[in-house]
């Protein structure tokens, strides 16, 4: 990407409960709502490459579809459901890149 530029990802009315995947001069993004404002990653999951776009909207933080994995809104790992009794604490290394977002015109800019 060129650096310091916006780019629109989507209309910001489009953007519902439910993650949406972008692809902007050829990198794929996941763009999704919080409580805090709408959020970009990349959509590449650090864990094992599953696509986050696929993934759901938990408690401000998106999921991982393939091992349950939850990064927050800038793309660090809060949590690794390693079992039901006993998730395991990250390690500091495993996030996502994450971008600033700004919602304006009705629209979503990356």
């Amino acid at each position: 990407m060129f650096i310091n530029n916006w780019y629109v990802a989507c209309v910001a009315a489009e953007l519902q409960d439910t993650p949406r995947r972008v692809r902007i001069l050829a990198h794929d993004l996941v763009v999704f709502r919080t409580a805090e404002g709408i959020k970009c990653l990349s959509d590449l999951c650090c864990h094992r490459g599953a696509s986050l776009s696929v993934g759901v909207c938990k408690d401000n933080q998106i999921e991982c579809p393939q091992h349950g994995w939850l990064f927050d809104g800038d793309g660090k790992c809060t949590l690794i459901p390693a079992g039901i009794k006993t998730p395991t604490e990250p390690p500091k290394r495993a996030r996502v890149p994450a971008y600033p977002v700004e919602e304006k015109y009705g629209l979503v800019f990356v």
